[in-house]
């Protein structure tokens, strides 16, 4: 190497020519350069420090490669502004004035000046690739000084959820935030973890990421950011309650817009507005992620604001948790049914058994109080092996009482299908309670055929061979194919309500209708519709030969008996079967 020096007058004399310099930046606030020596000054590939200035905008951060400078930024902050230490240890790439990138370290020290302005002095090295991302053989005192980046997350850089607990305590315990708004924000990408055995963890890591940055480029001045764990992140902000959800949807935005095809992936979050300075970060952002979570099946919401509605429909799902087992031990559930009508006839062909619950403290509770969180705590199956015992036994006993009996459909959750034998249960119910296999069909949710398709298939066989009939239920509530009747062995397709909602307002749906009709019946699969409630939908259901029709123009579901004695007084007759 060319033994060169820069004489610096009193100061004495600097060696040049050599991967390593020394420059001095201002704590806070725009970051401004105060000194760059000559060999950083070589090291950007600039002459002086005017094409320094110019190059670099003459601030810190213009010094960092912008993908690296929102990484490095929370661990200088960890290190020095918050950790025990005054001094950093980082690494970052730069670009040079003639567009090379090139791979540096830097130590600095905060220094504290006696009027209260702060200056980092740093030492930066030029260092080779192989040696930037070899985070395994540092010397000792790189090592020692890495120790204190334990606050940081490796991968995006932000802090980690102990550090963040520690940064909010700090902000809510200043005077300056007692007059601002505090709010927690919880971002989570739905199916995280399909996304990455469909894409692969490197872009998986890639999209966290590109989340990090979405999120610091919004919540870039007076805010905390963390990342909790996976694809679990953070905010705890200040400002309008306003502004806030407009960031939030502005983070949404640039991950639906991303370049990559790829990486547009629908981001949730749950926002939390603080209410009381006193209460504790962690339970802070437990409600933030509980905003979160009870979004994450809607598609038609991306954020959600915790409030009393939802504290209250919270305290209801941890009620249907805690109580499930007395509500079926004291027979709280009761089996509703409800008619199925065949067409052609006009005649009672069916029921459809429902739940609801009447609990001594809250009253009636329909369906969507309960069955959705005991699905999302894999307790559903509790419920529907109880159903099925429920409609053997009414079976035994009508049958004892001469009364005319038609088949009874029963809903089979996906989840059933890995939490019990959902099968086995039903064909040794019905053994027991004497009940002929064409009296109980079965009903999967067209959904449920994606999840675990292949064992879904050959169960659905299987219980075919036996003699039983298998329903598809819901179709078209959500992206329906008939490919699905192709797919599978299905005795009955059941339109769901959507179809004659929408027939009212909109004349297309009857074409789309009648397609799907046509197309289940040349399958020879029978078709069903539910959501008949009035005369001009039964009509139209005869009109495009659906063959059976469900829906409040025929009864609401009811107990047996009231069921029974409402379409008798309405002039039903029972299917002879």
């Amino acid at each position: 190497m060319e033994k060169r020096f820069f004489d610096a007058g009193i100061s004495g004399i600097i060696p040049i020519g050599l991967p390593g310099g020394f420059f001095i930046y201002e704590a806070g606030g725009h970051e401004n350069v105060l000194y760059a020596g000559p060999n950083v000054l070589a090291m950007y590939g600039c002459e002086n420090m005017g094409e320094f200035i110019v190059h670099t905008g003459g601030t810190f951060q213009g010094m960092v490669h912008p993908e690296d400078f929102n990484r490095i930024q929370n661990q200088i902050q960890s290190q020095t502004l918050f950790g025990e230490k005054k001094h950093d240890y980082i690494r970052y790439r730069i670009i040079t004035k003639n567009g090379d990138v090139r791979y540096v370290e830097d130590f600095g020290h905060l220094l504290h000046r006696e009027d209260g302005k702060s200056f980092f002095y740093v030492y930066i090295v030029d260092v080779d690739k192989n040696e930037y991302f070899n985070k395994n053989r540092n010397s000792f005192a790189e090592a020692e000084i890495l120790t204190s980046t334990a606050e940081t997350d490796e991968l995006t850089g932000l802090l980690n959820m102990s550090f963040f607990y520690q940064k909010a305590s700090i902000l809510l315990g200043s005077h300056e935030s007692w007059r601002e708004d505090i709010s927690f924000v919880h971002f989570d990408i739905p199916n995280f973890k399909l996304f990455n055995e469909r894409n692969g963890f490197k872009l998986g890591d890639e999209l966290l990421c590109d989340l990090a940055n979405a999120i610091l480029s919004e919540f870039n001045v007076g805010s905390i950011i963390s990342r909790f764990s996976d694809d679990h992140f953070v905010v705890c902000t200040v400002g309008n309650k306003n502004d806030v959800v407009n960031k939030v949807v502005d983070v949404q935005k640039k991950m639906l817009l991303a370049d990559d095809v790829n990486k547009k992936v629908r981001v949730k979050a749950g926002i939390y507005y603080m209410d009381d300075r006193r209460s504790e970060i962690g339970l802070a952002c437990d409600h933030a992620r509980l905003a979160c979570n009870s979004i994450k099946n809607r598609h038609d919401i991306n954020y959600c604001i915790y409030d009393e509605m939802l504290r209250d429909n919270l305290r209801r799902q941890q009620y249907v948790i805690d109580h499930i087992d007395e509500a079926i031990e004291k027979e709280y559930i009761k089996v509703y049914y409800q008619p199925v009508v065949r067409v052609k006839t006009g005649e009672i062909c069916g029921y459809e058994a429902l739940v609801r619950w009447i609990d001594p403290n809250y009253g009636m509770l329909s369906p969507g109080d309960f069955i959705d969180t005991l699905e999302q705590y894999h307790l559903i199956h509790l419920v529907d092996t109880y159903v099925i015992r429920k409609v053997c036994q009414d079976y035994a006993r009508m049958s004892e009482e001469g009364k005319e009996i038609v088949p009874v459909s029963l809903n089979i959750s996906r989840l059933d299908f890995e939490l019990c034998d959902i099968f086995g249960i039903v064909e040794a119910t019905r053994e027991k309670y004497g009940v002929p296999k064409n009296m109980l069909d079965l009903e999967i949710t067209e959904s449920a055929l994606n999840s675990n398709a292949g064992f879904i298939k050959s169960e659905c066989s299987r219980m075919r061979d036996l003699g039983y009939h298998i329903w598809i239920d819901d179709f078209g509530s959500g992206y329906s194919s008939l490919n699905t009747i192709a797919e599978y062995s299905f005795d009955v397709l059941k339109l769901d309500m959507v179809f004659l909602r929408s027939l009212d307002n909109n004349p297309k749906t009857g074409k789309i209708m009648t397609y799907i009709v046509e197309g289940a019946k040349a399958m020879g699969v029978s078709p069903l519709c539910e959501g008949c409630e009035t005369e001009q939908h039964f009509q139209f259901l005869k009109d495009i030969g659906c063959e059976r029709a469900q829906g409040y123009y025929f009864g609401k579901p009811m107990p047996m008996e009231e069921s029974r004695s409402m379409t008798l007084a309405k002039g039903f007759k029972w299917e002879k079967v």
